[in-house]
């Protein structure tokens, strides 16, 4: 091989690594943090037909949309009255780790269509076991449960003083009771009425679930909350 071919095969070498490195300066990784959540749709008032623009929850519900974290149940109804399942559940708690994570995490279609969010959900720990149904309502407590899983302390952080214990329906030593008072303290939930109730047996209205899961992208929209 004569020095020009090796001129030649030199300078090519030193040109991919080049273009390596540039790549790699001008594309770092995402950090983890609450900026990644940005506008991916565009929301027009009154595409949903049962969202009204002065239903407590209309704001949230654009806003998610925006996001890409939750979508109506076809073009026109979000059917925001109605309730969220386990596996519902679970699938926003995976949208919200994976633009918080910045990871690029492609749900792919599968049946039953749960599958790749369960996987993921126990891969990355916003879950730690199987559940037995995934089609079923969720409990105001199960969903608290799997939310909080969804972002690290750090996107969590304590705005309300609340005691253990202040909450009166949340019995000591619960499995879901540290998820519930973690997502108090945050401002993400605020109870049912003045006192701070949870009523961890009931089912949880997809309106509400927007507000939800809208102070969990967006720390502005946090409440304030004294027990």
């Amino acid at each position: 091989m004569n020095h020009r071919k090796l001129l030649m095969i030199g300078g090519g070498a030193v040109i991919v690594v080049l273009i390596v490195v540039f790549c790699m300066i001008k594309s770092p990784k995402a950090e983890p943090t609450l900026a990644n959540f940005a506008n991916v749709n565009t929301y027009t008032s009154g595409q949903f037909l049962d969202v009204s623009a002065s239903a407590w929850y209309a704001d949230n519900v654009a806003t998610v949309y925006r996001l890409g974290l939750m979508k109506g149940v076809n073009a026109t109804i979000f059917n925001a009255q109605g309730n969220i399942t386990i596996g519902e559940t679970i699938a926003l708690a995976d949208r919200l780790y994976s633009i918080y994570y910045a990871d690029g995490e492609e749900f792919a279609a599968a049946d039953p269509w749960y599958k790749p969010y369960v996987t993921y959900a126990l891969d990355k720990g916003i879950i730690t076991y199987e559940y037995d149904y995934y089609d079923t309502k969720a409990t105001r407590a199960e969903f608290a449960q799997i939310l909080a899983g969804a972002l690290p302390s750090e996107a969590l952080g304590q705005i309300n003083d609340i005691k253990n214990g202040a909450i009166p329906d949340i019995p000591y030593g619960e499995n879901y009771e540290n998820a519930v008072y973690k997502l108090y303290r945050a401002g993400i939930l605020t109870g049912n009425d003045e006192i701070g109730t949870f009523t961890p047996a009931s089912y949880i209205s997809r309106g509400e679930v927007a507000a939800i899961a809208a102070r969990m992208a967006d720390q502005n929209l946090r409440k304030g909350l004294s027990l």
